[in-house]
Order: C-alpha cells, then structure tokens, then sequence
C-alpha cells in the first residue's frame, strides 16, 4: 500500500522521510557541534589513535578522520533519540546525505550493513508503548524487531522476527511493548529491565524495488516527566562517545583473530548481532597482483548478503562501488553455488567485490531467514591466487560481465541507493 504523505511521512515512496528522522537529524547535528560535545570527540580521537595509529597501513590512517567522524556522529545520533517519554522513530549507521535541505553526516560502524535500514525507537520499562507498522509494495525482505539494552545495540534482550508476527492483508501491523508478558497478545515484546531501545532491522535484498516498513510509535500511557533538554542529550552523547569505544574495538578486533580466510559460519548473537543470523567474517591483505575466490552456498536463506569493510569496520562507500552483493544482486555459478572475486582490478567477473583501491579490507557474509530445514548448512571457503591466475582458478560457469555491462551495473546501482534518501 503506498503512503499518504501529510502531518508526518514526508514522501509517497520513502517510509524513512519522515518528520522524526528530518527533525532528529537537525538535533543530532546542533548537539555534534556543542563545544562539550566537541571536547568528546577530541578526547575519542585520542583513544582511537594510541590504539591503532602504530598498527594501520597508510591507506587505512588517511581514512581515520572520516572513521572517528562517523563513529561519534553515530553515537550522537543514538543520544538524539534516547527520551523513552517521548519516542521517535529513527534510522541510524548509514552514509551521509543532502535531503531534507540539509547535509546529514555519516554514522557507519560496527560492520554497518548498506541493506539495511537500522532503525531505533526508545523505550524503558515500566512503559507501555505502540508501533505500527505498514509494509510497501515491495517490502523488505527481512525484519526483526529487537530489544536491546546498551547505546551500541549490542546486547539482545528480547527479538521478534516479522516471519513470526500476524501481519494483515493490507500489510499493515501493530506492535504492543509493555512490561507484562503476552497473555495471548499478538505482536508483543516484553519490556526489561535496562531496556533501551526498540531495535529493528529491514534487510533489503532488492535495492531497485523494496522499501522498508513505515513505521510510527506512540506511548501509550503518560509521561513520567517533561522531554529531555539539549543539556541532558549532549550528556548522554558525550557517554557515548567515550564508553562506546571499547565495543567498537573490540568488533573491529574479531576480524584479526585468525588467519587470511572466511571463517567458518556460526550465529552472530553472542557477539552483538542479529540473534537468527548466520554470518562469516574475512580479513584480507591483497596485493596488485592478487585476487581472493570466496564462494559461499545459498543454505534456502531468505536473505543472503557480502560486504566490504574498511579496517575500521565501516563499509567501504556504498553508492558508487560495488562494494556489497545480496542475493537479488548476485549471480549463482553453473553449480547453484555463489563465487564472489575480491580484486583491486576489475576481473570481469559479475561477482566482483571492489575495494576501493584499499589493499585491506574486512569482509561480511550473512544468511538470515532459513524456512526450509532440509536445505543443508551454511558454507563457505575462500582462497588467495595470482591475478593472472584468476580465469583457470575459477569454479566452472561463473558469470562474467563487459565493461559496458558493469557501468550498467553501478547506474543501476546508484539509481537504487539513491531511493532511500528520496523526500518528493
């Protein structure tokens, strides 16, 4: 069903331009450039530079302004929509953008997915709370609703996944969140103790077509005190700023423990992400000469998705390289399998993952959504071989493309991206 633009959704076709997200930007970036809010993010540039600046090639430490820009605008963003009195709907770790007739700063980290529309609502316990919810036309193709209880969303306290959820007809739904258990309730999440947030993720597979949810929240019962102050924000951020750097080493370090090769998939929850997902992760060091052959099956996911990270777990940019690949994107070999061919010269494959000139990268696979059990395990294997190598080391029957057909790909690509930053 599409949307009717009025009071609060700003666009027929984007759920995400809304009146929360326009309005929490323009917060987030009075807070960003706060003289105390600045003194923060000094103090966090610091931190990161005594721990990494030895240890990072050139290529990475001419990044870290724009990795420590990012990292504390997400963490003030997160502060921006912390009043659990007074929530709001927002979307948080994307890239940068000009809409709403202003410049939005990056917030990528922590392995930011750019298939994903990473949303936060604020809620506390003790509090009753209603989102509703309209999936589009074309919707995700995956949607988990999770209460989380820290300002890096990292710690799981509950999930609900759209799968298990009653949805009607219309693809509309409504979500009920208090501190009571179900008792036959529909679309309930208990509240805990130490929540913070409402936590949702909308994977999408199809750049070209799907839309996230539309999403709007209210509290239902009355608030406990007066919104928080522009002082009592920016105390929040600057916590943020500071004590959330220690996760986010942390999951930048997970990538190094081990040798040059996917690892092996298992759930991604113990570590802060997504409780029913699969994932994989990859560091590599390539040279000009190199290439690295990843291929991975399909296991009946229902989302499936690869990424590339620089070494500050941010995704490499987003709109304009093919850094990432899902499953609508992606083109299976003559096996039914998936080789994707990280390289920094373009091998012609369709499958290619491209760097960005950066001969570091970390890398993301992910399955999530697995309706059919007789459908085998997760897998994957990856190896390093010489670039002029490349064509005989192939898997048989992995399609290829002309240079005219990947500048097709990129329009197509950056037509699709643009979407989620539309206001008309």
């Amino acid at each position: 069903m599409p949307l009717e633009p009025g009071d609060y959704f700003l666009s027929a076709t984007n759920p995400v331009a809304n009146v929360d997200q326009r309005d929490l930007e323009k917060l987030a970036m009075r807070l960003f450039e706060r003289p105390d809010v600045k003194a923060a993010r000094a103090r966090a540039e610091i931190m990161w530079r005594r721990v990494a600046d030895r240890l990072m090639p050139a290529d990475q430490m001419a990044l870290f302004d724009d990795h420590v820009s990012d990292y504390c605008f997400k963490c003030t963003l997160v502060a921006a929509n912390t009043d659990a009195n007074f929530p709001r709907v927002l979307r948080v770790y994307s890239e940068g953008a000009e809409w709403f007739g202003h410049k939005v700063p990056g917030a990528k980290w922590g392995g930011d997915n750019p298939n994903n529309a990473y949303r936060i609502v604020p809620v506390a316990a003790g509090g009753r709370y209603e989102v509703t919810g309209q999936r589009q036309v074309e919707p995700s193709t995956y949607v988990t609703f999770q209460l989380v209880g820290n300002s890096t969303t990292s710690a799981t306290l509950a999930s609900l996944e759209q799968l298990d959820m009653d949805v009607g007809e219309d693809g509309r739904y409504t979500l009920t969140l208090d501190d009571m258990p179900a008792g036959g309730r529909p679309n309930h999440l208990q509240i805990p103790p130490g929540t913070l947030y409402l936590f949702i993720r909308d994977s999408m597979g199809d750049w070209e077509r799907q839309q996230p949810d539309a999403l709007r929240v209210r509290r239902i019962d009355a608030p406990t005190r007066g919104p928080l102050t522009d002082d009592e924000l920016a105390a929040t951020a600057i916590s943020n700023i500071l004590s959330d750097v220690f996760y986010a080493y942390y999951a930048q370090r997970l990538f190094f423990n081990g040798p040059q090769m996917m690892t092996p998939p298992e759930g991604a929850g113990s570590v802060g992400g997504l409780v029913t997902q699969q994932g994989s992760l990859g560091h590599f060091t390539l040279g000009e000469d190199e290439a690295v052959i990843i291929t991975a099956n399909s296991a009946g996911a229902t989302y499936r998705d690869i990424v590339l990270h620089d070494l500050w777990l941010r995704s490499l940019p987003n709109r304009d390289r093919q850094i990432s690949l899902t499953n609508a994107q992606m083109v299976p070999d003559a096996d039914g399998r998936f080789s994707y061919i990280l390289s920094i010269a373009d091998p012609g494959v369709h499958n290619w993952l491209d760097p960005c000139g950066l001969h570091d990268v970390l890398i993301l696979h992910r399955w999530q959504g697995f309706p059919d059990p007789e459908a085998g395990q997760p897998a994957i294997e990856s190896r390093k071989v010489a670039l002029a190598a490349l064509d005989d080391a192939l898997p048989p029957g992995v399609a290829r493309v002309t240079p005219e057909q990947r500048r097709a790909q990129i329009a197509r690509r950056q037509a699709s991206y643009d979407r989620r930053f539309a206001v008309d």
